[in-house]
């Protein structure tokens, strides 16, 4: 698999919410939101995941990565806002990472053979692999699954119903 299909399938699967370390802008996750608000945004978003699977398996095709990607960014911005305070920090290093990978196909208006020479998307996938987004994304997964009762793809199946 080529690196570009691997940072593909990397967003639309568990690493979507392993998200890496940047900034997107904006400071976003206050961590003012309840475990109940954010478990249904995490259910949406491995809805989305898996659609994203499903969309990225059948090619590369630059418009299906732009409507996953987009998609992708709106759900981190609604995660966001209902975030709770115990995983406000991790979840905002995951989204944070994950809207710089998403910023790095746009700037390369998503053509891939662009990506494989772009020193800014080398830099991301670096990140991906960054101890301290491993961490976070750990700990993000570990508390959807036993919170949410839920789990990101890729992760061990749950063992707590909310």
């Amino acid at each position: 698999m080529s690196r570009t299909r691997a940072a593909l399938a990397a967003v639309s699967s568990g690493l979507l919410l392993v998200l890496a370390a940047g900034c997107s802008g904006d400071d976003g996750a206050s961590g003012t939101g309840s475990s109940g608000d954010f478990c249904t945004d995490m259910a949406r978003f491995e809805a989305l995941q898996a659609e994203g699977d499903e969309a990225f398996a059948s090619g590369d095709d630059p418009e299906v990565a732009r409507d996953v990607f987009g998609r992708f960014s709106d759900a981190i911005d609604a995660a966001r806002a209902s975030v709770p305070d115990e995983i406000a920090t991790d979840f905002r290093l995951v989204a944070d990472t994950t809207q710089r990978l998403i910023e790095t196909f746009e700037s390369a208006d998503y053509d891939l053979a662009a990506l494989a020479t772009d020193p800014q998307y080398a830099e991301v996938l670096v990140s991906l692999d960054d101890a301290r987004v491993t961490e976070a994304n750990d700990r993000l997964a570990t508390y959807v699954r036993t919170t949410c009762g839920t789990r990101v793809t890729g992760d061990a199946p749950a063992t707590t119903a909310p």
